[in-house]
């Protein structure tokens, strides 16, 4: 068992250190309470204000700990209720979940492994949109001649995406596999090489940005809740259409609430940029308050 903080020894008054000189205590007989008076006084009180802070403390926990429970408990049940028919409000569900991180700017922020990715993405469309596919692969030390271009997104993927040691990994590697395949069908021609890469630029740019936002956002939820979808679904078809329903939803505010912005100005360099942050924060607060 732990010592307490506010332990005072067996004489009542505080532990002392060994060089501890008592002759200190002699000036604080001139208010007329002795010394013992005086550290009893101020060991009550200090002793009382401790407690009523460990408690105001642990009430706070304990409150904030039950506020976060019930949060993900009415996600989980938003989401039983869309998922078997009950309910056709997939806008709430998506809604509660927000709120059960703890709000947009929450569940922006515990996104690290998404935010790292995308910038990682990012960087990736960014310098090959303003220096070159070939000059971008060589500082990446990636080889392709003789490759096709499938090959070369892929060496990409492995490079920028994180190693799937958590679930949070394994949704951004999930998410930007997602978004290299929609890269790659929107540069898809009969070349199929290096050529093919050429194509990037920043029009491409802004739209795959939204696009791995989008991704890792809807990778995310099903990865938290769709086991919601599958265990309350009335048949695997229904669940597909459930998760491609979300899907379409998530799809529509992400590109709603990016619409327009120009992401070449972004500095993607930075793994954890802020900027890219505020991405997420921006697209979890229209899901949260149901814009």
């Amino acid at each position: 068992m732990g010592t307490s903080s506010i332990y005072t020894g067996p004489s009542g008054n505080p532990l002392l250190p060994d060089d501890f000189d008592d002759n200190q205590n002699s000036e604080s007989q001139h208010d007329g309470n002795s010394p013992d008076q005086e550290n009893s006084n101020a060991d009550g009180e200090s002793t009382n204000d401790n407690q009523n802070n460990n408690n105001d403390e642990n009430r706070g926990g304990d409150q904030e700990a039950n506020s976060s429970e019930s949060n993900w408990s009415n996600a989980k049940n938003f989401m039983s209720r869309y998922a078997s028919g009950a309910s056709i409000n997939y806008k709430r569900a998506v809604s509660s979940y927000v709120k059960a991180h703890g709000g947009s700017k929450s569940a922006a922020k515990s996104a690290s492994s998404g935010i790292r990715s995308t910038s990682g993405f990012g960087q990736f469309l960014s310098t090959s949109s303003t220096q070159g596919i070939r000059e971008t692969l060589s500082q990446y030390n990636i080889e392709y001649e003789g490759r096709t271009a499938k090959e070369i997104l892929t060496e990409v993927l492995n490079r920028i995406a994180p190693v799937p040691v958590t679930k949070e990994d394994s949704v951004a590697r999930k998410a930007l596999l997602r978004s290299m395949e929609e890269l790659y069908e929107k540069l898809d021609d009969e070349n199929n090489d290096i050529s093919t890469l050429e194509k990037i630029d920043k029009g491409l740019l802004n739209e795959m940005i939204p696009i791995q936002v989008e991704s890792y956002i809807y990778e995310r939820i099903i990865n938290d809740l769709g086991s919601r979808i599958e265990s309350k679904s009335t048949s695997p078809a229904d669940a597909i259409s459930k998760e491609k329903e979300l899907k379409e939803y998530i799809n529509s505010k992400v590109e709603t609430t990016l619409n327009g912005k120009d992401f070449s100005l972004i500095d993607f360099n930075n793994t954890m940029n802020k900027e890219v942050e505020s991405l997420y924060v921006q697209c979890y607060k229209v899901m949260e308050d149901l814009l």
